[in-house]
């Protein structure tokens, strides 16, 4: 089975359970019976359904190497997670913060798309929902979270005698964003936290600070 045939059947499979998990929300908790400020389950899944809302990790790979500024890479793990290892760039909200106000800057920019990413799909789907819920609408979610881009950029490599040349450019963004990941990740634990203390004390510059 061919990469791009691979990756449409995991997001087949991605969207359906979403898609389940929706349903269910929605016979639980009927629209009728929802405030009107909040997000509908109706609502939340015909913007599932628009497959804008998932960023393959190429795409984010891509966005890394060209130094894309419209997408904000928001790392959701726990603090010990994201300065062992983070794609380049990536802020780290931790899941618990999502809802923190201090934040919303980043998340509610209309200006940059604030790409959510987890080790996986769940929690990664779960912020994106209490994002929408909290009107930070301009948000996506990198299918497969760190544990695809290790497989699709970090480990994979080019087998064959011949290369197209879409292929080579392909392979040529993943080697970039790979050494990009390698020498950000290569920084000493102290260097890592002086960047998310930068960030955090611009958000709050932004945000005029905790009241």
């Amino acid at each position: 089975m061919s990469e791009v045939k691979h990756n449409r059947n995991k997001l087949r499979v991605q969207v359906s359970i979403l898609l389940v998990g929706f349903a269910a929300l929605a016979l639980v908790i009927p629209d009728r019976h929802r405030p009107a400020s909040e997000l509908r389950p109706s609502r939340m899944i015909r913007i599932l359904t628009d497959t804008t809302l998932f960023l393959t990790p190429d795409q984010v790979a891509r966005s890394v190497v060209s130094g894309d500024t419209s997408i904000l890479l928001v790392d959701i793990r726990d603090p010990e997670q994201y300065l062992a290892a983070h794609i380049p760039g990536a802020v780290n909200i931790p899941f618990g913060d999502i809802c923190n106000p201090d934040w919303s800057g980043y998340l509610d920019d209309p200006r940059d798309r604030a790409v959510l990413y987890a080790n996986g799909d769940v929690l990664a789907s779960e912020a994106w929902m209490l994002c929408m819920q909290k009107g930070y609408t301009n948000t996506g979610i990198m299918k497969g979270g760190m544990n695809e881009w290790f497989r699709v950029v970090m480990e994979s490599e080019f087998s064959g005698g011949r290369i197209t040349a879409a292929q080579n450019a392909l392979f040529e963004t993943r080697y970039r964003a790979r050494e990009y990941f390698t020498s950000m990740n290569s920084l000493p634990d102290s260097l890592k936290t002086v960047f998310l203390e930068v960030k955090k004390k611009k958000e709050a510059e932004l945000t005029g600070g905790c009241e």
